[in-house]
């Protein structure tokens, strides 16, 4: 089991300058007081998440640890908040699609120990990050305090601040549908490169690989993105790269998050944002190992409780070549 001290792992000038960071979002030097080594606890596990070695026990035992007390959970938090605004200390490198490549780089990548988030088994670092989030394949229901009700999807991420003056979220990974309730303080939700805006509504959104999809599904809310546009129920937004792809679409409202119903439902739709819902279903990973296969459109209707036989149903009908590795990894090419 890994012990979990103040500054674990990494050169103590960049712990130490992370460390100030936090502190000068706490007001307090934490240094020789209960709250400071709190704190100090709760810079360690962030440090630990992100140094690439931490394992499902310490990922478990974060969890346990938040749990302890809400100034925990503080403490957690305003190290977080630092990390993901600053991000002082490096972040460990994704693993190089080229490994996949090169015929047996696949097997030798995953025995060189392939972060175990890239396959699902460790919370991402969103995930341990956000204020709420769900694990693959899970879905969960937040109660908000303003009555409000967001229901996330697998592996989805979501963070919110609740002010006397404002109500805002970010989804920071995944998909998510908003029934937003009425309320005199105005509502705004980042969404992928885009801002939702609304007061009284219900809508769905999901975060893709190459593109945002928003779909309005009871009352009205302004959609931001470069330009702006008002959905209407029954109304579809889609983003990327900082603008409005498509401003309206038409669909019924029954159509949005399809999720819910325990179905993926793919419409003219890139496969490498199809890959990415899957890969929010289904323990392990799909890859794809060609240059540009991203691209390629897809249209299906799935059933989430079958989610090896999306795979292989997938591949049949894009004439793909599957190659079926340990840890539920599946190359396409």
């Amino acid at each position: 089991m890994t012990h979990i001290g103040p500054w674990p792992r990494l050169p103590g000038a960049r712990v130490a300058g992370y460390r100030q960071q936090v502190a000068g979002m706490t007001g307090s030097d934490g240094i020789g007081d209960a709250a400071g080594a709190l704190q100090d606890e709760a810079i360690a596990w962030v440090v630990l998440l992100t140094s690439g070695e931490a394992t499902r026990d310490d990922a478990a035992r974060l969890k346990a640890w938040r749990a302890r007390s809400y100034a925990h959970e503080l403490a957690f938090r305003r190290a977080s908040a630092v990390w993901r605004g600053v991000g002082s200390v490096p972040a460990p490198a994704r693993l190089s699609r080229r490994l996949f490549l090169a015929g047996t780089g696949a097997g030798a990548a995953l025995a060189a120990g392939w972060a175990g988030t890239m396959i699902g088994v460790l919370p991402s670092l969103d995930q341990l990050l956000s204020d709420h989030a769900t694990a693959v394949g899970e879905q969960a229901r937040i109660d908000l305090p303003d009555g409000s009700q967001v229901d996330l999807d697998g592996a989805s991420a979501l963070d919110m601040s609740f002010t006397a003056d404002a109500r805002t979220m970010t989804l920071v990974a995944g998909a998510a549908e908003f029934a937003i309730a009425a309320d005199p303080r105005p509502f705004r939700a980042t969404i992928g490169p885009g801002e939702v805006i609304g007061g009284r509504a219900r809508f769905a959104a999901s975060v893709g690989t190459s593109q945002t999809v928003i779909d309005c599904i009871e009352g009205r809310i302004e959609v931001q993105c470069g330009g702006a546009t008002t959905l209407q129920a029954g109304e579809r937004a889609r983003l990327a790269g900082g603008s409005l792809l498509a401003a309206r679409e038409t669909l019924a409202p029954s159509a949005a998050a399809p999720w819910r119903r325990g179905l993926l439902v793919f419409a003219d739709q890139p496969l490498a944002d199809v890959v990415a819902d899957i890969n929010r279903h289904r323990r392990g990973r799909i890859v794809l190992a060609r240059p540009g296969l991203g691209e390629r459109r897809v249209d299906g209707v799935f059933h989430l409780g079958r989610p090896d036989e999306i795979v292989s149903n997938l591949a049949a009908a894009l004439k793909l070549r599957d190659t079926w590795l340990p840890g539920g990894v599946v190359l396409l090419s």
